[in-house]
């Protein structure tokens, strides 16, 4: 067999390579970067089964016809292939309607100047044909159009390898090898078609498909080692259909791969919603807690399950890997289980607990604390202050009944609110304050400093009524409370006998100030 159909065979059955390439890329469709890897693997497979034809083509008619099936390869590879590498280094977002168009001006340019050349032959001067190998092979004489065409190739060239070098030096260990992995199979590309355009190596046949060739078994390489294509949509989508909450994939590298439509809602404060092929620091710039959670996780075989707040909703955030071949992690899910209706119930439930303690502990108009707790705690302390001097203290309002006749039981509930701010305000402290029901209030002072000066502070407080008068509108009234006071060292710390003597004082005090009231009324 002449080593020309040898080499042809060899370029066929490796054009099934490119088809293998093709299926991995058409599995993983729904992410850009698979749709811009594939046309690439489009543009190869024109080009090496183009001249694989040309190589057994016996007249130049039948070489000029493959060679432009190659072209349509050649020339639109290097605009694929820099759109890839702007995807796999996380700089789509300049990938822009208008940015793209000036990126396609390399290819129309090729693609004009090939296919118009036999009107102006300054892409190939001329051609013919050489038969010092046995079999014809064509003869291409290059113009100046040529060389112009070698520039754009190699100026989206340097353009993709400097994004790719700079992801290099950024990149964490792992994610290292798959962009040297680029850059290696990226070098078999446009190496192999340098050294024969600028002839470097004198090489009567065309050694740039061969390169392709070597690329495609190197990428091959990479998939099946490194996951280069990690994620199938499709295993994906089985995963959304069967699961209400929000999932988000990552590849291994903190790629974004896939989101199903729940996880929309956590994506709603970002402006760019071309998300697929972000890293997870931007995509979860405004949830830390997340982006923490996966940047830390190092437990392969764990599942991580932890309950966040993440903007004005709660979920119950599931982490884990996803595995591959061999067992080997390829991605990493994250499961959002919206319970922020269960968290809004359990603090409804919270605030009413605490709405029912304080209800059996307080009176409902003024705040105070009820009988029944006052004399719980009260009882509680004289029973751990048996050497303290403490104080009981009992009053009621008198003409409270006039009041309410009077003015209305608004007012009179007004009035009560208004003694009860007052004995609080102006009470010595530490005290506890309640209402025993109607007019009647209670106070406790858990230890005092004196008799004498415990009365003093007491009588200054009683005094402030007739000072501060309450009022509303056009009406002022003044309290007038009647008061008992008991004293521990003295009357005891039995809480019956202390609250009995209080009520006996404090009739006392009512029928003195009945009497003041009388005598006052008389004179005037």
């Amino acid at each position: 067999m002449d080593y020309n159909l040898a080499l042809s065979a060899i370029l066929v059955i490796f054009t099934f390579c490119f088809m293998m390439l093709l299926y991995f890329s058409w599995q993983n469709r729904e992410t850009p970067i698979s749709i811009s890897y594939g046309l690439g693997v489009v543009a190869a497979t024109l080009y090496t089964f183009g001249y694989a034809f040309q190589l057994v083509s016996t007249s130049i008619e039948q070489m000029l016809f493959w060679i432009q099936i190659q072209y349509l390869g050649i020339s639109f590879g290097p605009f694929i292939w820099v759109i890839m590498i702007l995807q796999f280094t996380g700089n789509q977002r300049i990938l822009t309607k208008k940015n793209i168009a000036l990126l396609a001006i390399g290819p129309l340019y090729t693609l004009s100047a090939h296919f118009s050349n036999e009107w102006h032959h300054l892409f190939y001067e001329s051609m013919g044909l050489d038969y010092s190998q046995g079999f014809p092979l064509l003869f291409l004489d290059r113009g100046p159009l040529f060389y112009l065409h070698i520039c754009y190739v190699y100026s989206y060239y340097l353009l993709g390898i400097c994004l790719l070098i700079h992801m290099y030096i950024k990149s964490n260990r792992e994610r290292k090898k798959h962009v040297a992995l680029m850059m290696i199979g990226s070098l078999l590309v446009f190496g192999f078609p340098f050294i024969h355009s600028m002839g470097i190596i004198k090489i009567p046949i065309d050694i740039s498909p061969f390169g392709l060739v070597f690329s495609s078994l190197f990428y091959l390489w990479g998939i099946s080692q490194f996951n280069m294509l990690k994620l199938s949509p499709l295993a994906m989508k089985k995963v959304f259909k069967s699961i209400n909450d929000a999932v988000i994939i990552f590849d291994i590298d903190d790629t974004l791969k896939s989101y199903n439509k729940s996880a929309n809602l956590l994506f709603e404060p970002l402006p760019n919603k071309k998300l697929i092929g972000n890293f997870a620091s931007q995509v979860l710039a405004h949830y830390p807690s997340l982006m923490e959670l996966i940047e830390n996780k190092q437990e392969i075989d764990s599942l991580t399950i932890q309950s966040m707040q993440l903007g004005e909703n709660y979920y119950r955030v599931h982490f884990s890997f996803i595995d591959g071949r061999n067992n080997k992690p390829v991605g990493k899910m994250l499961i959002l289980h919206d319970i922020t209706e269960s968290i809004q119930y359990e603090k409804s439930l919270l605030q009413q607990s605490k709405q029912y303690e304080y209800l059996a502990h307080h009176d409902i108009l003024t705040g105070t604390y009820n009988r029944t707790y006052f004399e719980k705690e009260v009882k509680r302390k004289l029973a751990q202050s048996r050497e303290k001097d403490g104080a009981l203290m009992i009053c009621d309002l008198n003409f409270f009944k006039a009041i309410n006749d009077v003015y209305g039981h608004l007012i009179g509930d007004n009035v009560l609110i208004f003694t009860a701010n007052c004995w609080h305000e102006n009470l010595p402290k530490p005290h506890i304050l309640a209402r025993l029901g109607g007019d009647e209030f209670v106070m406790f002072f858990e230890q005092i400093e004196s008799k004498e000066k415990f009365l003093k502070q007491i009588n200054e407080a009683r005094n402030t009524f007739k000072v501060d008068l309450y009022k509303q509108d056009n009406i002022e009234i003044e309290v007038a409370p009647s008061i008992g006071i008991a004293f521990t060292d003295e009357d005891g710390t039995d809480y019956e006998h202390l609250y009995h003597t209080c009520d006996v004082r404090m009739y006392e005090d009512k029928k003195n100030i009945k009497e003041q009231y009388l005598i006052q009324t008389n004179e005037e």
